[in-house]
């Protein structure tokens, strides 16, 4: 459990989640999953953190129901862990991040970002986070399945891929 330090003090190890998420396949083939991964196992190493476990989503930033962050939350509420490890922000969520640490903070678990901010955002998520959005707010409108929100999805991301011609 502990580690007794000149049998003065006990010192508890700080178990982590690692956490990396990617939002294609595309991103997948390329390595960034693992790379994000092994990223954050060297990072743990070095602060001597206890590693309980590895968690991948492949899976938009936008997505509430990710198994991932499911897992987090139940390994959490448990009070299996410590801190949750990911590389930036936006790998946790794109939106409604302070709901997240705030929850994950009423667990007594913090979030620790080894690199604050992404240095260049991957256009192509971007891309499908605003598709995906729009989507959204189209199916609510005229249902999902409906051939106006087709429309409108293809449009969009033609647009956004290409430029307006």
């Amino acid at each position: 459990m502990g580690k007794k330090l000149r049998g003065l003090t006990n010192i508890r190890e700080v178990r982590v989640v690692l956490y990396a998420r990617v939002s294609s396949y595309d991103q997948e083939q390329h390595g960034n999953l693992n790379r994000q991964l092994e990223l954050l196992r060297k990072y743990a190493q070095k602060k001597g953190y206890k590693i309980v476990e590895e968690i991948k989503d492949k899976a938009s930033g936008l997505k509430e129901d990710r198994k991932g962050i499911k897992r987090i939350f139940e390994l959490a509420e448990k009070g299996l862990i410590d801190k949750v490890i990911v590389t930036y922000p936006d790998r946790l969520a794109r939106f409604g991040l302070k709901y997240i640490e705030r929850h994950l903070s009423y667990c007594g678990v913090s979030v620790e970002y080894i690199k604050p901010k992404e240095q260049e955002e991957p256009k192509e998520e971007l891309i499908e986070d605003l598709i995906s959005i729009i989507t959204s707010f189209a199916g609510k409108l005229y249902g999902m399945r409906s051939h106006k929100v087709k429309k409108l999805k293809e449009t969009v991301e033609k647009v956004l891929r290409n430029g307006s011609d």
